[in-house]
């Protein structure tokens, strides 16, 4: 019966040991200031008009996210910094094979909470504190997306970690973070203005002067598009100025952009290179030979061209 004693005070020994340890540990919890960060977690752009982001609106547009700080404990000082993932760092979201940059503010205007480093910098992190107790306080982000990016057309996204420190006497240490993810669509946009005419006027009467002579008149579009282009062109009368009272017709020849048109067809499409620049210039020639044995009088033919992003 004695041999069993000893065992008995053992175990409870080490039971009592084990207890002291965990009652010391929560009583270093009890004692810590304790933050946690939530962030409406979903960002989805829908810009000034309520498509997305426009590639040729000057005006820079914003969304605002709520950062929620939580506090229990001791009274505290903290501070919020944010770091964007994705490729070296950079706040780019990606999509279309492309790159959209963005930016978190503290306000519209800045400064910028994002930093490449994991503390962030003096200029992005944004302090605070709270009182002994439970508190809570919310801070507005704002999801910046500078103007000017011609990108192309299709949705971008990418994602940001909001981080919350205690900022200690010892140094910063980490509380808590949540992720920001953002998703931007960009339209496809496709705007043409006829050079010669007014802003907003859509047709034009060309006069080709005498057609006894060979001669050539171009036609100047004005072009502003993030995406691919089509033309399509079709020629009331297939190619021909028709006579006023029915006499045989003048062939003429059309390019655009200086590709050769088949105005014989209902309908012919020549696709244009795009490039990256906020406008651009397409020019359409007429030309003709000259008709020196025609009958006299009015000629004519209609033209329309139909310009189609991709």
């Amino acid at each position: 019966m004695c041999l069993h004693s000893p065992i008995r005070v053992g175990f409870l020994l080490g039971a009592m040991t084990f207890a002291q340890a965990v009652l010391a540990q929560d009583f270093v919890d009890l004692e810590a200031c304790r933050l946690s960060v939530l962030v409406d977690n979903a960002v989805d752009w829908r810009g000034l008009y309520g498509r997305g982001y426009e590639v040729f609106e000057p005006a820079e547009n914003f969304e605002v996210v709520a950062v929620q700080i939580r506090h229990e404990g001791p009274a505290c000082r903290f501070f919020l910094s944010a770091t964007p993932l994705g490729d070296g760092g950079s706040p780019a979201l990606e999509g279309a094979g492309e790159r959209l940059l963005y930016d978190l503010r503290r306000m519209p205007d800045g400064p910028s909470i994002l930093s490449p480093d994991y503390l962030g910098s003096e200029f992005s992190r944004v302090d605070g504190q709270f009182p002994e107790g439970v508190q809570s306080q919310v801070l507005p982000v704002y999801v910046a997306i500078p103007s000017s990016q011609l990108v192309g057309g299709g949705t971008y996204s990418g994602q940001a970690v909001i981080r919350v420190f205690r900022d200690e006497t010892s140094g910063p240490e980490l509380a808590d973070e949540d992720s920001l993810a953002i998703s931007v669509p960009v339209p496809s946009v496709l705007n043409v203005e006829l050079a010669e005419a007014a802003p907003g006027v859509r047709t034009m009467d060309i006069d080709l002067g005498s057609l006894t002579d060979a001669m050539e008149r171009p036609v100047l579009f004005e072009i502003r598009s993030n995406a691919s282009i089509r033309a399509r062109i079709a020629s009331q009368n297939r190619g021909k100025l028709a006579h006023f009272a029915g006499a045989p017709g003048i062939p003429y020849r059309l390019t655009i952009g200086g590709t050769p048109v088949d105005l014989s067809l209902p309908s012919a499409e020549v696709s244009i290179t795009q490039s990256r620049t906020p406008q651009r210039s397409l020019a359409m020639a007429i030309a003709l030979d000259g008709a020196e044995v025609a009958a006299a009088g009015q000629y004519a033919d209609g033209i329309t061209v139909t310009f189609i992003a991709d």
